[in-house]
């Protein structure tokens, strides 16, 4: 009932790859945009604290 390593690893990629082309597929566009989105708003915010922080002294 074992199967071999190789195997077991042969049918992980198989399924992540699997996965990641279903994600790539849906809307790579809108995934991209938000990726984006989300990584300005963080550099932003992170940005104030560090501001914030260095003016409190």
């Amino acid at each position: 009932m074992r199967e071999s390593p190789l195997k077991r690893l042969f049918y992980a990629t198989f399924f992540a790859l699997l996965a990641g082309g279903l994600v790539a597929c849906y809307n790579p566009v809108e995934h991209v945009k938000a990726d984006l989105r989300a990584d300005s708003s963080g550099v932003e915010s992170g940005l104030h604290l560090a501001v914030h922080d260095l003016l409190r002294g």
